[in-house]
């Protein structure tokens, strides 16, 4: 992180300032808070070497995310004092709590903070004519106007056409910063018009030692977080906020409870229990909203992958085991090499279908089905 901080700060005291950025990260990485940082060494009145005082007025407002030449673009949804065209203008009172709460949220922490979690938020072109509006005013204070657009993947077309000719062509002193998760959903249009910045993924010592500082997390404790947030630095501050020291992320019970009703083989015995168990299970996910399931596909990809490392005997490099969720090693005897490409592209399927709105309800059933002839072949 320190390398590409530095190569940032001296491309700004060398004058090779790149008008429009893509910060590419995996979640919950450093991409918002590097962006930041950036838009903050650019405006700072007393750069000291590589990094800005932190004292000036131009700090001290971009440290509140107040600055009145750094502006914020994020995916909106109507609500119910938003009932049509939403911008982020509208939210920005939201968006400010949120970001600087957690600047390694997820869409589903953002959408929480809006009270619509199984909404699925987007960037119209009327967001696009509000930045382009916006981006031609003068400066009101600094040298620089800069737009930080978190989760530029969300733009839907018309919107990127929109920006396309500002984006090449920006009015002078203009300075766009796009934090991305996902950069091959952006148009090649838009890809092409940045300069790539890739932001790496925390360890788990860098994780930790942020929760011991932030939350005052026992390190013991703040370790075990940080492995199960698997280098997502915002998964680890929710579940510190969530579970205080507490080492559970609820991720892992949902995904080892669900392991053990789809081995069970219900199937055969037609049992009423399990059944009603699994039934259970699937009302009580679905209701937990759409970014949630996403996120639970995707730790369920990770532990997968993790049961068949623990199945071929290389436990240095799975992440989770018995000391970081409890009887999690059992199930590398029925998630393995022979059968892992399956698990992997049933999960895969799913998070796709969730995003595309299947039915939650036959998605999971279906899910549990297939699942349950993976992991016990004799309920076949």
């Amino acid at each position: 992180m320190q390398d590409v901080k530095l190569r940032l700060a001296e491309s700004v005291n060398d004058n090779r300032i790149s008008h429009a950025q893509l910060y590419s990260g995996s979640k919950g990485a450093h991409g918002f808070g590097l962006a930041l940082a950036y838009a903050t060494y650019l405006m700072c009145e007393n750069r000291s070497g590589n990094d800005s005082c932190g004292m000036c007025s131009a700090c001290l407002k971009n440290d509140k995310l107040v600055h009145p030449d750094l502006h914020f673009s994020f995916p909106v949804v109507t609500t119910a004092s938003v009932k049509e065209k939403p911008k982020s203008s509208d939210f920005l009172s939201q968006w400010r709590y949120a970001a600087f709460e957690n600047p390694y949220m997820e869409l589903d922490d953002w959408y929480e903070v809006l009270g619509v979690e199984n909404k699925q938020g987007f960037l119209s072109v009327e967001e696009a004519s509000d930045i382009v509006r916006k981006m031609s005013l003068k400066s009101f204070e600094s040298k620089f106007k800069v737009l930080i657009m978190w989760m530029p993947e969300k733009m839907r077309k018309d919107t990127s056409n929109k920006l396309l000719k500002t984006l090449e062509e920006p009015p002078d002193n203009t300075v766009f910063l796009l934090v991305t998760e996902d950069p091959e959903q952006l148009l090649p249009t838009i890809r092409s018009r940045t300069q790539l910045v890739r932001t790496p993924v925390p360890d788990h010592e860098t994780i930790a030692g942020y929760l011991v500082n932030r939350y005052a997390l026992d390190r013991t404790h703040a370790l075990k977080l940080a492995r199960l947030a698997a280098g997502n630095l915002g998964a680890a501050i929710r579940m510190a906020r969530e579970h205080g020291g507490d080492s559970s992320s609820g991720l892992e019970d949902e995904f080892m409870n669900w392991m053990r009703l789809c081995y069970n083989p219900f199937f055969i015995k037609d049992d009423k229990l399990a059944w009603n168990d699994l039934n259970l299970w699937i009302d009580d996910l679905g209701k937990k909203g759409k970014e949630y399931m996403k996120r639970f596909f995707a730790f369920c990809s990770d532990a997968a992958r993790d049961c068949m490392l623990l199945s071929i005997g290389t436990h240095q490099m799975a992440r989770f085991d018995d000391s970081v969720i409890p009887g999690f090693s059992k199930f590398s005897r029925f998630i393995h090499k022979d059968n892992i490409e399956r698990v992997m592209e049933l999960l895969s399927h799913a998070a796709y279908a969730v995003e595309r709105n299947a039915n939650t309800r036959i998605l999971l059933l279906d899910l549990s089905f297939k699942m349950n002839k993976i992991l016990n072949p004799r309920s076949s």
